[in-house]
């Protein structure tokens, strides 16, 4: 097991303004007329996705240009966070951490080039809310094969062997014991009504855009181990699919991990464009428990 320690603060801060992601070139051969039609549609294609990632980089970066020029104009602080030598600093503490999680990066196989960048850019994210967090929880990134496309796009990122994360190629079942597991998946019957102490949560590292819609959970049910829902359903109502990508996942386990209640953090974690609303019976009991606080 390979687990090292964060000494680099630069990767940290590079993900708030969503800089330097995905900065892989484009590699076209000098001579294109021996490539096949389907080869030459093939190359062509991701020379446009690679033009339209830098110009959304562009956009991104001058929407936060204008967002700090707006902050300094009206008097606010240009961060909520620590600051990039605050987090340069700080010694990362598990010893209020009540559970452990891994992500199941044993997926390269399934998964398209473009997808692969979108997953190492998750766990990036993972990384720094967990970096961030007033009570960190154990971080695993497993099953990464070698010389595979998870490894090869994590190396992009210089210093992510120190990261405050046990970066392992051995599948999570060669890691924990099986009655410990427990995998989120959005097809479970079981619903995740709390955290358990001293178990592992497993997150699928797969991003498919559903093309193998309940994989994880055919693959927790081959293994023999629990497996387990996020309680979305149960709290919202939700215009759109109740899918989530793998930060998005993490972030809700770590804001129950510090004691927020479900309501609160589904609300704030769920994309709006879900249209997602706290069902109407939870909305009135929150609001007739903020009127009683008042009186």
């Amino acid at each position: 097991m390979n687990e090292n320690r964060i000494g680099e603060s630069a990767v940290v801060d590079g993900l708030d303004a969503n800089n330097e992601e995905e900065q892989h070139e484009c590699e076209t051969p000098n001579d294109s007329s021996n490539l096949s039609k389907r080869q030459r549609k093939k190359m062509l294609k991701l020379i446009t996705w690679e033009e339209k990632k830098k110009q959304k980089r562009l956009k991104e970066r001058e929407k936060h240009k204008l967002k700090k020029e707006e902050a300094i104009a009206r008097g606010l602080p240009l961060r909520s966070g620590p600051s990039r030598k605050e987090l340069k600093l700080r010694q990362i503490d598990y010893s209020k951490a009540t559970c452990e999680v891994a992500v199941d990066l044993s997926f390269d196989d399934l998964m398209i080039e473009k997808d692969v960048a979108k997953c190492v850019k998750q766990l990036l994210r993972i990384y720094t809310l967990n970096r961030r967090a007033e009570n960190p929880i154990p971080l695993y990134f497993t099953g990464i094969v070698e010389d595979g496309a998870v490894r090869k796009h994590l190396d992009r990122y210089d210093g992510y062997n120190h990261w405050d994360v046990r970066i392992n190629s051995l599948h999570f079942l060669d890691i924990f014991p099986r009655e410990k597991l427990i995998y989120l998946t959005s097809e479970s019957d079981n619903v995740l009504e709390r955290i358990e102490a001293d178990h592992v949560y497993v997150i699928g590292g797969l991003v498919d855009h559903n093309q193998y819609k309940g994989h994880c959970h055919r693959l927790a049910e081959s293994y023999g181990i629990r497996h387990a829902r996020l309680p979305l359903v149960e709290y919202l109502v939700f215009k759109t699919r109740t899918i989530l990508t793998i930060n998005q996942v993490f972030e809700i386990l770590l804001n129950i991990h510090q004691g927020r209640t479900w309501l609160q953090t589904l609300l704030d974690v769920v994309p709006i464009r879900k249209g997602a609303k706290a069902k109407e019976s939870l909305a009135t009991s929150t609001n007739s428990e903020k009127h009683d606080d008042t009186v």
